[in-house]
């Protein structure tokens, strides 16, 4: 059987996902920029939005080389992990920290109930979004590598 291997990704998704990403971070950045803070209120909540997307991004990684580890030691049980404990626990720490620190801060904050509800609703597009990113972006790679072999594997038998 001559079966193509189809991507994961649509380039719709792979857009949107980027789309989503690039809008949040646009829209925090925004509302932080507005914002008739003082310089060193607006520094703590990009710093919080900077350590969420990235510790987004690293556990969306972890999680995912894990789980791919495990299928592989099945097969293979001297296969070595991509992760330690370590490290996976010190990106599921980040983003615990990161979110705690966001929601704190704005639990204290005086800003009005809509004014939180927006950085809220920013901050969920961004995690979300991040995470999508990171997805696709390897699936992305991944299938590009295949599809190439694929190709060269038909030009062979030609």
């Amino acid at each position: 059987m001559n079966h193509r291997y189809r991507r994961r990704n649509t380039a719709a998704f792979t857009g949107a996902s980027y789309f989503a990403l690039i809008a949040g971070l646009f829209l925090f950045c925004l509302g932080v920029y507005n914002a008739d803070w003082e310089l060193n209120v607006k520094g703590y909540y990009l710093l919080c939005m900077v350590l969420i997307t990235i510790t987004c991004i690293m556990v969306q990684k972890v999680v995912r080389d894990n789980a791919e580890d495990k299928e592989i030691r099945l097969d293979n049980p001297k296969h070595r992990m991509r992760n330690t404990q370590a490290f996976t626990g010190v990106a599921i720490a980040g983003l615990v920290i990161g979110y705690a620190m966001f929601f704190i801060g704005l639990y204290n904050a005086t800003f009005e109930l809509n004014v939180k509800g927006y950085y809220i609703a920013v901050i969920l597009l961004i995690s979300y979004s991040a995470i999508g990113v990171q997805k696709v972006t390897r699936d992305n790679a991944e299938d590009k590598e295949i599809l190439a072999e694929q190709d060269a594997g038909r030009e062979i038998r030609g």
